[in-house]
């Protein structure tokens, strides 16, 4: 095909699909003209027969935290119902407004129905059809230049948590998800503490464990929205009597639901923790003895150079306790001890001099600490009532068992991210929240604990070649757009160049300056303009065998089954990764089909919640089999056991002595701050806030979805009123680092001199721009210090708002 498809040509992307369905078997799209849009696939059949009719089972996109297993009927080759499959714990029966939404988005006029290759300048979407083979041929030989060339770090993927890629990152040796920063803010503040496995903040109880709490703080997390079936475990909790306060800027859904609201200045988060934590330690509403028995709050800590006092010499301040014991005081022998003798009782609250330097223990350092931050001074920060504050500060620490929620977006995309969770992992610790096996006790972003951490079972993986494996990110990068990450090659899934950094500009200038792009996607996202080679992908209803891909999560194994037959030209992740093999040498190392990988994912599973569970057993319960042994309510760190580098919940980050924040310090917002100059041109806070009807980027193209959203600029009345503003005139929200264009719309669940917009909205449904040129994508200079790096501070951005 020698005519470009873009909407930069004379022919569209959209009238090339019309057009191609005339010919449609001439071009190898689909087997029928009348099938290459979603218009053809859900016209009515002519009924000259009895229709053919069948059941499928597959699981339904992960993002959402949600992880529902789908049964599909198709009649004539057709998916026409979605509804939940039968699950052996009822509860898991779910399904949401999306799911139900493939009916028509399995066939979206945005599907990628044939491979493409780039004919225009990167970012126009100018493209040609071409085959399979020269787009995998293309493709493999731009790798092995590229290693050849630069290294083999010099490639880089950008996976998606809803891709079913196996093998790729491995194939290509490259740089998998470098400084992403995305979802790991209050996680690298949070989880040292506790050796959390992500790293992501996730709870120390699944969200079921609500309904035992009597006091539930949720933070900025819109749960309601952002992991629907979980609304369930939420509403129990309050019939069963919990008080539900939801602490967050705006008034959204989960904030209407709960007991009580209390509005809150947006970025302020670390204020809120710190306050509380004064508010305890002055009342002395801690619990002492678990603080003795479980933490590291006894430590005594040289105060000339901050650094943990040890029994011998340190070398690493990663070093195990038990190989070079922490040193506490000793009540009963008034002596120094190895914090880990029997019999130990240390003192709480001490200071000493030892052979002329002064030590104080850690609790002794955070109530001095502490002095600058009263309930006075968090209350004007946070812009919540100074009675409120004490309020809840009281309830959370006396009217246990209680709760401290907080999610993914809201604070968490703010430059002083860490800092929040570190003060949010010490607030929920002095008041014994860990390891107890209390029902109702526990902290953390509940969302991910409900995927990751509880229910999920560990497969086994397929071997692969030693010199198969990823390259680690640069230590001087701190950006994958920066010079140092030495990227050239770019492997993109499920519209990555949108959602994982602020100031799209940048990110586009970038993605022009690189050497080859890939573009791997089931629907034309934004981040397919930007590709020299697109290859269509699957949904995960189709499969081109019986058998897909194996998850084990949410207390069950979940089988992939084919629903439908691959679409158009689409192919399965698998298939990709399969002949992706045999181009860089490796065809016999992987698996010859999906189910030789499942068989071996359950046959060789070690995992005493996995092992014994067949591919049959799947089959024969369609697709969903529960894990072995699961707890009805799963809490981690059952009988205070930690893997952290003294055995007990750490509060102290040797570390981050050198940044100043061994123990929390406040810090400000980047952009976001009260007092910042900057607000004289750009006065409003932007966030950027979760929907229930889409996924991130995800469903954005949803035709049955997007009737009921369209892009719009959420504003306080009172901040329209004084632009002269009213609800539909199309605006134009700008800073230095760009702009775009949608309608805006008044309402006062929008703190004022905010505005909020929902996150992933493609360009081709703004009235100009993207929403991420104007985000904030400062670098914070402690990232490199935090487990998961720097996080992007999408929410931290000012800018000013006129009428377009």
């Amino acid at each position: 095909m020698s005519e470009a498809i873009g909407s930069q040509s004379g022919l569209t992307r959209r009238s090339f699909i019309k057009a191609v369905g005339v010919a449609a078997g001439a071009l190898g799209l689909a087997g029928a003209a009348g099938m290459t849009t979603a218009d053809g696939w859900l016209a009515p059949t002519e009924a000259h027969a009895a229709p053919e009719e069948h059941c499928g089972y597959t699981f339904h996109y992960r993002h959402c935290q949600c992880n529902c297993h789908l049964k599909c009927t198709v009649r004539d080759g057709r998916m026409v119902l979605i509804e939940p499959n039968d699950w052996p714990d009822k509860r898991n029966e779910t399904i949401c407004l999306k799911g139900i939404s493939e009916i028509q988005h399995t066939y979206s006029e945005e599907r990628l129905q044939v491979p493409l290759k780039r004919v225009g300048e990167r970012g126009a979407g100018e493209f040609v059809e071409i085959t399979w083979d020269e787009a995998l041929d293309t493709i493999a030989d731009k790798v092995k230049e590229t290693q050849e060339k630069y290294g083999v770090g010099a490639i880089a993927i950008q996976t998606a948590v809803d891709s079913l890629t196996t093998f790729l990152p491995q194939l290509l040796k490259g740089q998998e998800k470098p400084h992403r920063g995305i979802d790991i803010g209050m996680g690298n503040g949070f989880s040292p503490a506790l050796a959390e496995s992500g790293q992501q903040g996730a709870s120390s109880n699944e969200v079921t464990d609500w309904k035992n709490a009597k006091t539930i703080l949720n933070v900025g997390c819109n749960m309601l929205e952002t992991c629907m079936v979980t609304a369930r475990y939420f509403f129990e909790a309050k019939e069963a009597g919990a008080e539900i306060i939801t602490l967050d800027p705006n008034f959204c859904t989960t904030a209407e639901k709960s007991s009580r609201w209390v509005p809150m200045v947006a970025g302020t988060d670390p204020a809120l923790y710190l306050g509380m934590i004064s508010i305890i330690l002055d009342n002395e509403w801690y619990n002492a003895p678990y603080l003795k028995a479980n933490t590291s709050m006894p430590f005594l800590v040289k105060r000339s150079d901050r650094s943990l006092l040890r029994k011998g010499p340190v070398d690493d301040v990663k070093q195990a306790g038990s190989d070079n014991p922490f040193m506490v005081w000793d009540e009963g022998a008034g002596a120094l001890a190895a914090y880990n003798e029997a019999d130990v009782d240390p003192v709480l609250d001490f200071e000493t001099s030892i052979n002329g330097e002064e030590y104080a223990t850690v609790f002794k350092l955070l109530k001095e600490n502490q002095s600058q931050y009263p309930s006075s001074w968090a209350a004007e920060t946070t812009g919540i009532d100074e009675s409120v504050l004490i309020e809840i500060t009281d309830k959370y620490a006396n009217n246990g068992p209680s709760i401290l929620s907080f999610g993914f977006g809201g604070g968490e995309k703010f430059y002083n991210a860490d800092v929040a969770g570190h003060a949010a992992v010490l607030l929920a610790t002095l008041v014994g929240s860990f390891g107890t096996d209390i029902p109702g006790w526990g902290a953390g972003a509940y969302v991910n604990a409900y995927q990751k951490i509880f229910g999920a079972g560990k497969l086994a993986s397929w071997p692969l070649p030693s010199e198969c494996k990823t390259a680690p990110a640069p230590k001087a990068s701190v950006d994958y757009r920066d010079e140092e990450s030495g990227i050239r090659f770019m492997w993109v899934q499920n519209g990555a160049f949108q959602q994982i950094a602020g100031n799209q500009n940048r990110t586009n200038e970038w993605a022009k300056s690189l050497d080859f792009v890939v573009v791997q996607d089931i629907w034309h996202t934004p981040s397919v303009d930007w590709a020299d080679i697109v290859l269509p992908v699957c949904s995960h209803f189709e499969v081109d065998e019986e058998i897909g891909f194996l998850r084990a999560l949410r207390g069950h194994v979940l089988l992939q089954q084919k629903v439908l037959d691959p679409l158009f030209e689409s192919k399965t992740d698998f298939w990709i990764d399969r002949e992706m093999a045999k181009r860089l040498g490796y065809g016999d190392a992987l698996p010859k089909s999906q189910e030789e990988l499942a068989r071996f994912q359950l046959d060789k599973a070690t995992d005493k919640a996995v092992a014994g569970i067949t591919l049959d057993d799947l089959l024969a319960n369609n697709g969903v089999v529960a894990l072995k042994n699961q707890p009805d309510i799963a809490r981690s760190y059952s009988g205070q056991t930690y893997k952290t580098t003294s055995g007990k919940i750490d509060l102290y980050y040797e570390n981050l002595v050198s940044y100043g924040q061994a123990l929390p310090q406040y810090e400000a917002p980047n952009e976001a701050y009260e007092d910042n100059p900057l607000r004289d041109e750009y006065p409003l806070v932007m966030t950027q806030r979760r929907s229930k009807y889409f996924i991130h980027q995800n469903f954005m193209d949803a035709t049955w979805l997007r009737q009921h959203y369209e892009p719009t600029l959420e504003m306080n009345p009172s901040d329209m009123a004084a632009r002269g503003l009213e609800s539909g005139d199309v605006v134009e929200a700008f800073n230095d680092r760009g702009s775009f264009q949608c309608a805006c719309v008044a309402t006062e669940a929008v703190r004022p001199g905010t505005a909020a917009i929902v996150e992933g909205i493609w360009d081709k449904y703004m009235d100009a721009g993207n929403v991420q040129n104007v985000t904030n994508d400062a670098v914070n200079p402690r990232g490199k210090a935090l487990a998961k790096g720097r996080v992007t501070p999408f929410n931290d951005t000012l800018i000013e708002v006129k009428k377009a």
